[in-house]
């Protein structure tokens, strides 16, 4: 296969593919400390892929099912039984960061 390129012709912005998962962060007792996203927007870091996020040495903090819905006998229907709390902060804190969240529904290894 031969590729060749003609730069004299402009066809199109290149869709940025250079996402990155786990974003930097730390938890504290105020919640998610964003000071380390700051790498990503310098970076230029488009995207962020939220999967197994934060849960190593013990943390409680994943975005992923057993987290947002914590007790499995809990009534589905209600918005009680769910726990956004985490999800949200960090939602937050990455788009201030420029940074687009993928939401990834799962269960971390």
């Amino acid at each position: 296969m031969k590729l060749s390129f003609d730069f004299d012709k402009t066809v199109g912005r290149i869709k940025p593919m250079h996402g990155i998962g786990q974003p930097p962060f730390d938890v504290g007792n105020e919640g998610i400390d964003g000071s380390w996203l700051h790498w990503l927007t310098e970076a230029n870091i488009p995207y962020s892929r939220l999967h197994d996020t934060y849960g190593f040495f013990g943390g409680n903090f994943f975005v992923d099912i057993p987290i947002l819905f914590r007790n499995f006998d809990a009534d589905e229907t209600d918005p009680a039984s769910y726990d956004f709390a985490f999800t949200d902060d960090l939602f937050a804190k990455l788009e201030a960061a420029g940074v687009e969240p993928y939401f990834r529904l799962g269960v971390s290894i």
